[in-house]
């Protein structure tokens, strides 16, 4: 008759191929989170890239598209515009179209939110990173650029080498 359990080696060697296997699905794992982080911001590029046209009706409708800095009341928000599509502030234009909790990066850093946000009045462009990813630094966020001109609309960008 053979006695039940295992025997020192057995378990040794099962340890180790378990400890194998872990190590080789380790990375994926990583790259599945990596994968969420630009999935997150591709879906919020695609939130905001939906919102464009309908901000630009409405502005267009009161023949506020040729302006380089206006306002526009939406559902009795003020919204930033600049040639009549919102601008590139979080306070004054995204957070009021989205809805989306967000919060400034540098400056509440600790602040639970959906989205983190940096912005430079100084520059026509925001960034938004996913909030495991609350610096810009880190090269996972997504960058919207304000519209220019009357002839230069807005453009997104995704930049994921830190994601």
């Amino acid at each position: 008759m053979k006695p039940n359990g295992f025997t020192l080696i057995e378990l040794v060697i099962t340890v180790i191929i378990l400890a194998i296997l872990a190590t080789i699905a380790l990375p994926r794992f990583i790259n599945i989170q990596s994968d969420a982080r630009v999935a997150a911001l591709q879906g919020l590029k695609g939130e905001m890239s939906g919102t464009l046209p309908l901000v630009f009706t409405k502005a267009n409708l009161e023949n506020l598209q040729t302006q380089a800095s206006t306002n526009i009341s939406l559902n009795g928000d003020l919204v930033e515009l600049a040639y009549g599509y919102p601008s590139a502030d979080s306070a004054h234009a995204w957070a009021l179209l989205l809805e989306a909790t967000f919060a400034d990066a540098v400056f509440n850093a600790d602040d639970p939110a959906d989205w983190y946000f940096h912005n430079n009045k100084a520059e026509p462009f925001i960034r938004f990173m996913h909030p495991s990813r609350k610096s810009s630094g880190q090269n996972c966020y997504l960058k919207y650029t304000q519209a220019l001109s009357t002839t230069q609309g807005p453009t997104f960008e995704i930049v994921d080498s830190g994601c």
